[in-house]
C-alpha cells in the first residue's frame, strides 16, 4: 500500500513530517518506507517539483527523470511487499506562489500532471485543511517571517475573493489527477496533534503503537510582535504601519470584516460538500467542534 500526505502548509505538516522521521527506523522494521521533504527534495528526487515561472526544457527534462526514479522506488517496494508513506507538501504548490498569485495553489493541476507517473500507483491521498481565514494568515505570517512585506488591504481582499473555490479546488484536481486512488481529508484539529494515530486513521495501519512521538508543536507562526521586530530589523517602514493596529499576541487576522465573511463562506461551502459525500473515492474526518 502506498500512501502520499499533501500537507497542506501550515496544518501541522512539520510536525508529521518530523515524527515520521524520528521513527524511521522503527517504521522500516515493520516494513513500512518513509519518505519525507529530505529524500524528495534532494538525491535521486531533487528536481521532482517545479514552480511553473521556472520551467524550461532542461528542468522539465529533470522532473521526468525524477519522476521515473521514484516511481521506480515506489513499485520497488510494492514488489518487496513493503508499504510507504510519502509526505512533501509542495506537491500541491508552496507558500510564496499563494502569496504571490493571492490564491490557493494555482499552478496544482500542471504540478499534478507532471507527477502523475510516480503516483499512478498510488492507493490513498491525504490532505489536511483548516479555515481559510486561520489558513490565510498562517500563510502570511510565514510569508512575513521569511520572505514577503504584509499586503495591503486591496491585496487582501483579492486573496479573499479568490479563494471563493476553496479547498474544493484542490482535492477535486488530486481525485482529478489520480482517479483510481482515495482521497481523505482531514481537518486541523482532529489527531493534529497525534501524527501517529492519524497515520493510522488514513492507512488503516494498526500496527503502530511502538512508535514514539517527541514533539507537540513545530515551525508554529511567530507572535505579531516577533513580525513587528523582523520587519524592523529590515527597515520595513510600510510593513510595521500595514501591522500597526495587529496588537501584540499570536493570533494574526490580516484580513477586514468583508474579507473575512468571504472566507468563511467558501470554508462552510467546502465543509458542507464534503460532509454531503458526493464523491465515494472521498473519506472527510471532521474536527470536533
Amino acid at each position: 500500500m502506498i500512501v502520499v500526505h499533501l500537507g497542506a502548509h501550515r496544518t501541522a505538516t512539520t510536525l508529521f513530517q518530523k515524527t515520521l522521521a524520528d521513527n524511521r527506523q522503527r517504521l522500516s522494521e515493520r516494513g513500512i518506507c518513509f519518505l519525507g521533504p529530505e529524500q524528495i527534495r534532494n538525491g535521486d528526487f531533487k528536481g521532482l517539483m517545479i514552480h511553473r515561472s521556472q520551467v524550461t526544457l532542461w528542468r522539465s527534462r529533470k522532473a521526468q527523470t525524477a519522476a521515473q526514479k521514484l516511481r521506480s522506488t515506489l513499485d520497488s517496494e510494492r514488489r518487496a511487499g513493503r508499504r510507504v508513506i510519502l509526505s512533501e507538501e509542495n506537491i500541491l504548490g508552496n507558500i510564496r506562489s499563494n502569496v504571490d498569485t493571492m490564491s490557493i495553489y494555482p499552478n496544482i493541476q500542471s504540478s499534478l500532471e507532471r507527477l502523475q507517473p510516480a503516483f499512478e500507483q498510488v492507493d490513498v491521498f491525504y490532505i489536511s485543511i483548516r479555515p481559510l481565514d486561520v489558513w490565510w494568515n498562517s500563510c502570511l505570517s510565514f510569508a512575513i517571517r521569511h520572505f514577503r512585506r504584509p499586503p495591503s488591504a486591496m491585496q487582501l481582499d483579492c486573496i479573499a475573493y479568490n479563494s471563493a473555490g476553496g479547498w474544493r479546488t484542490v482535492i477535486q484536481a488530486v481525485c482529478d489527477a489520480f482517479p483510481k486512488a482515495k482521497v481523505k481529508v482531514v481537518e486541523f484539529g482532529a489527531l493534529t496533534a497525534k501524527p501517529i494515530v492519524q497515520l493510522a486513521e488514513v492507512s488503516g495501519w494498526q500496527d503502530l503503537s511502538h512508535l514514539e512521538q517527541k514533539h507537540q508543536i513545530l515551525n508554529r507562526s511567530k507572535t505579531i510582535k516577533n513580525l513587528k521586530e523582523i520587519l524592523e530589523g529590515r527597515g520595513d517602514s510600510i510593513g510595521i504601519a500595514r501591522l500597526a493596529e495587529k496588537g501584540e499576541g499570536r493570533k494574526l487576522n490580516m484580513f477586514s470584516d468583508t474579507g473575512l465573511g468571504m472566507l468563511f463562506e467558501a470554508y462552510e461551502s467546502d465543509l458542507a460538500w464534503l460532509r454531503c459525500k458526493t464523491d465515494d473515492r472521498i473519506t472527510f474526518l471532521e474536527a470536533p467542534k
